[in-house]
């Protein structure tokens, strides 16, 4: 029997927004960080060109892909080629892409995990598990199953795997056989500029996805899948019977883009603005809900923490005072109740940052307030 399919929460909330409205909610970019002159220029030159206009090859533009398989091979430690790269409309495709043509029945995601691949996963009717313990991977991984896992700057809770966690979920995938879905969408995105090699790195029935959306603009909707040429090539049936190609018009922007201009310089103010955004948040945190319980990320786009009630209770109230965050429930394969919520930091003005949480705060302490009321109430009339 089918899975009842439902909406991504997190869009339905993007939609309930306003001009009013200051939003933690959707994981989007500073879009005052765009590089709109030079994204202007890139379009000027490649317009010029009418095989901008052109239907161009389903594995994407030869020349965006040896940029990209550069990237890999001199910053993550991955030697990569250009066949070993699939351009996507988005990294979101490449949930679709992958499964459809690899994973059978069931995907071993972690707690929490990213609500879009809990949803591409879900439509297509696979079974999804979450697992809290690396070490339970051992018996709940099976080699007809996809692991997916964000090895960096996670989303939702902002964790990072480290050395010895990729090394050890690498060692299970080379026994279990099974397929792993390698989220990259937050690996440029450390505040000191590390970049950690990937689990993919490790084993060879891997797919590791990149994304432009979040280091340069998401608009464009270009994304990336690196992986075995042979795999590559299955996977591309599935990519034609899609969308036949990803716009190329989209593509020749970016790769003139990388062209004329040096990606990390941009990634480097991107990342400055990020960590002065985050600690921000952090201290407007530690001063107007001391209550609210988080660990500073070290990279990524959010905060994430526990607060001393139910935050989807929480979430629908202070959406009234057009205010948005997203309550982790949401991102549990389950969809358990839960405390913790998840802070976009990067879209806000340090401006609406205050406000926001300082608004939170004051529902909090009304609740509060109206709680004591109400025990006091009754103990003084029983």
């Amino acid at each position: 029997m089918k899975q009842k399919i439902q909406r991504s929460y997190i869009r339905e909330i993007l939609d309930a927004t306003n001009k009013e409205t200051i939003s933690f909610a959707g994981g989007l970019p500073n879009e005052n960080l765009f590089p709109m002159d030079k994204l202007k220029n890139a379009s000027i030159k490649v317009l010029e060109n009418s095989m901008s206009m052109q239907y161009s090859k389903s594995q994407g533009l030869d020349n965006l892909r040896e940029k990209i398989a550069k990237l890999y091979t001199e910053y993550f430690d991955f030697p990569t080629t250009k066949d070993e790269i699939l351009i996507t409309t988005g990294s979101q495709q490449a949930f679709d892409i992958i499964s459809k043509t690899f994973i059978e029945k069931e995907v071993l995601v972690q707690t929490p995990t990213y609500i879009g691949a809990l949803s591409a996963f879900k439509v297509l009717d696979l079974k999804v598990k979450g697992f809290n313990y690396i070490g339970s991977l051992n018996y709940e991984l099976k080699k007809e199953s996809g692991l997916y896992i964000m090895s960096d700057f996670a989303n939702p809770n902002a964790k990072s795997l480290d050395k010895i966690e990729r090394k050890e979920i690498s060692h299970i995938l080379n026994k279990t056989n099974s397929y792993l879905i390698e989220d990259g969408a937050y690996s440029l995105l450390d505040f000191e500029g590390k970049i950690e090699k990937p689990i993919s790195a490790l084993y060879k029935k891997s797919f590791h996805l990149g994304s432009f959306s979040k280091i340069v603009a998401p608009g464009l909707r270009v994304g990336w899948i690196r992986s075995d040429r042979r795999l590559i090539e299955k996977i591309l049936v599935s990519k034609e019977a899609l969308d036949l190609h990803t716009p190329t018009l989209n593509q020749m922007i970016l790769n003139q883009f990388l062209e004329d201009n040096d990606l990390f310089e941009h990634l480097k103010i991107v990342r400055d603005n990020y960590k002065d955004k985050m600690e921000f948040m952090s201290n407007c945190f530690k001063k107007y809900i001391p209550s609210f319980k988080f660990e500073k990320p070290k990279g990524g786009m959010f905060i994430y923490g526990r607060f001393d009630e139910d935050s989807f209770k929480l979430a629908k109230e202070v959406l009234k005072k057009n205010i948005a965050f997203v309550p982790a429930q949401v991102f549990f394969a389950d969809n358990k109740k839960t405390k913790e919520a998840r802070f976009n930091f990067t879209n806000s003005s340090k401006i609406e940052i205050e406000k926001g949480i300082k608004e939170i705060s004051k529902i909090l302490t009304l609740r509060s307030e109206s709680i004591w009321f109400k025990m006091f109430k009754e103990r003084l009339f029983s």
